[in-house]
C-alpha cells in the first residue's frame, strides 16, 4: 500500500526537515522527451523555494520550435542538492539535478534528476508514465539546503484520488503550496506578513541575536538586522540561502542599504591575495590609526572621488537594453580610465550566485533605534510601511548597476594590529528606495 493520506504525505517531508511542499500535478504526457518537468516560466521564485548550490550560465539555445522562442540571453542552470524520497522516507541522492531557465521559450525546468541516481520513481520516466495514471509531484527544501522530491501516482497511492485543492504558490501558476505544519495552504508571503505585522505592532525590542538557537544580547551596528531575524526565528548566519519563509530580510536605518558582499573574481583584486591587493592599491587611513584602507562610492559612468576608478557593466548595451549572447563578455568591473587596467571585476556567474540565490523574494523593513529609557541596552522598533518584493534575477541587478541605482561601496580595511576586514559592499540608497526596488524587482508591494 502506498501513501493513503495527506498527513502521511506531509510527514514524509516533515521527517526530512521540510516546512512547505510545492506541488505539481504532472501532465498526462511528460513535458518533453528529456525527462524534464516545467515548474515555472522563469527561475525567479524557484531559487528561493529551492536553495541552489551553484549557478552556471551557458550560451543561449538557437531553437525556434516554440511560438515565443527568442534567443539573446545566456541560459541559466541552477544546480540543486536533490534527493528522491520513497514511500518509507528513504533518501536517494540525484547528484545531477538542476533547474534550467530557457529564456527563449520562456520556461524553467527541473532536469537531470535521473542521472547518477540509484533509485528514482519509475513513474517519473516518460517511457513508463502511462502505467501509473494521474501523477502528483511534491518538492520541498529544508534549512540546510537539501531538496526532496516525492511522486504520488493514481495506481499506487490512494491519496491521489482525493488530493486537496491547493492555494497558488505565488511562484508559478502550475505549483500549489502545502504547508507541513499549521495552516496547510497559507503562502510564505502571507506567513511572513503576519509575523511582521505582529513585530511592528509590538513596538520596541531589545537588541539581540539568535546564536545557535539561543537568544543573546547584541550591541553593534548590525543590531537592527540581527534583532529582526531573531524575532522571526532566524539564526545569525552567513549562508547564501534566504532568511525566513524563503525571503531575504533587510532592515534598514539611515541613507543606504547593503544588498550583498561578493568578493571580486576578476581583475587585479580577483587575482591577488587580499593583503597584497591592499598594500598595492589601498592607502593609509586618514585618522592616523595605522590602518590601511580601500573605500569609496563607485557608480556606473562616474569616476570615484576616492579612487578615481570607473565602474561599468560590460556586455550590456544601455540603449537597446540587450546583453551579449556570450556569458564571458558580461561582467561588472572597476577600472583605471587612464590605463584601462581592470582593478576589480565580478563575473556574471559570481553575481548570479550572490544575487539570484537569496533575493528573488525579499522584505525591506525600516527600523528605529533608541537607548532603553530604563537604563538597559540598545532597542529597535520596526516600522510600516515596509516593502515586500518578488521576482528578480541577475539581469535586473545588472541594469540597476548600469543605471547607478545600485553602487559599489567597499570598506576594505587592514587595521594596525594586522587584522583584516574584507567588505566588498553593493548598496542602494534609501532616498529613492521604492524606485530602486521597482527596478530590481518585478513586483513591489507597500505594506502599511
Amino acid at each position: 500500500m502506498g501513501i493513503s493520506s495527506i498527513d502521511q504525505f506531509r510527514n514524509l517531508f516533515s521527517d526530512a526537515g521540510v516546512d512547505r511542499i510545492y506541488v505539481k500535478v504532472l501532465a498526462p504526457k511528460q513535458d518533453n522527451d528529456k525527462n524534464q518537468i516545467v515548474l515555472a516560466s522563469q527561475l525567479e521564485g524557484l531559487v528561493n523555494a529551492f536553495p541552489v548550490r551553484e549557478i552556471r550560465l551557458r550560451e543561449p539555445s538557437s531553437s525556434t520550435k516554440k511560438r515565443n522562442s527568442a534567443a539573446g540571453r545566456p541560459i541559466t542552470e541552477a544546480h540543486l542538492n536533490f534527493f528522491w524520497l520513497d514511500g518509507k522516507g528513504n533518501r536517494f541522492h540525484a547528484p545531477d539535478t538542476k533547474l534550467i531557465e530557457y529564456f527563449q521559450y520562456p520556461e524553467a525546468r527541473l532536469s537531470g534528476f535521473l542521472k547518477g541516481c540509484k533509485w528514482a520513481p519509475a513513474a517519473i520516466r516518460r517511457t513508463k508514465q502511462a502505467e501509473f495514471g494521474k501523477r502528483i509531484l511534491g518538492i520541498g527544501a529544508n534549512r540546510v539546503g537539501e531538496i526532496f522530491g516525492q511522486l504520488l501516482t493514481e495506481r499506487d497511492d490512494p491519496v491521489v484520488a482525493d488530493f486537496p485543492e491547493l492555494a497558488p504558490s505565488g511562484i508559478s501558476g502550475v505549483l500549489g503550496i502545502l504547508n507541513v505544519t499549521g495552516d496547510a495552504t497559507v503562502t510564505p508571503q502571507e506567513q511572513l506578513t503576519r509575523e511582521l505585522r505582529g513585530i511592528v505592532a509590538a513596538g520596541w525590542h531589545p537588541s539581540v541575536r539568535n546564536k545557535g538557537g539561543t537568544i543573546v544580547p547584541f550591541k553593534g551596528n548590525q543590531g537592527a538586522g540581527y534583532t529582526l531575524e531573531a524575532l522571526l526565528g532566524v539564526e545569525t548566519n552567513a549562508l547564501k540561502e534566504p532568511d525566513a519563509y524563503g525571503h531575504e530580510i533587510k532592515s534598514f536605518r539611515g541613507d543606504k542599504i547593503s544588498l550583498m558582499t561578493p568578493t571580486a573574481d576578476m581583475g587585479v583584486e580577483g587575482g591577488l591575495r587580499f593583503r597584497d591587493f591592499m598594500m598595492t592599491y589601498g592607502w593609509e587611513g586618514k585618522k592616523g590609526d595605522g590602518s590601511h584602507r580601500f573605500t569609496g562610492v563607485h557608480r556606473a559612468g562616474k569616476r570615484s572621488n576616492s579612487t578615481g576608478y570607473l565602474l561599468r557593466v560590460s556586455g550590456f548595451d544601455p540603449v537597446s537594453g540587450k546583453f551579449s549572447d556570450n556569458p564571458d563578455e558580461i561582467f561588472v568591473g572597476i577600472s583605471d580610465p587612464d590605463t584601462d587596467n581592470l582593478i576589480g571585476g565580478w563575473s556574471l556567474e559570481k553575481l548570479a550566485n550572490s544575487w539570484n540565490t537569496k533575493h528573488a523574494l525579499a522584505a525591506y523593513v525600516p527600523a528605529g533605534f533608541r537607548k532603553d529609557p530604563d537604563g538597559g541596552g540598545d532597542q529597535y522598533c520596526f516600522n510600516a510601511p515596509w516593502f515586500m518584493c518578488e521576482g528578480t534575477d541577475v539581469w535586473r541587478l545588472l541594469r540597476a548597476i548600469a543605471s547607478g541605482l545600485v553602487y559599489y561601496d567597499p570598506a576594505h580595511t587592514i587595521y594596525a594590529n594586522g587584522s583584516a576586514k574584507v567588505r566588498p559592499q553593493w548598496r542602494i540608497g534609501t532616498s529613492r528606495l521604492e524606485a530602486a526596488l521597482r527596478e530590481l524587482y518585478a513586483r513591489v508591494s507597500v505594506v502599511s
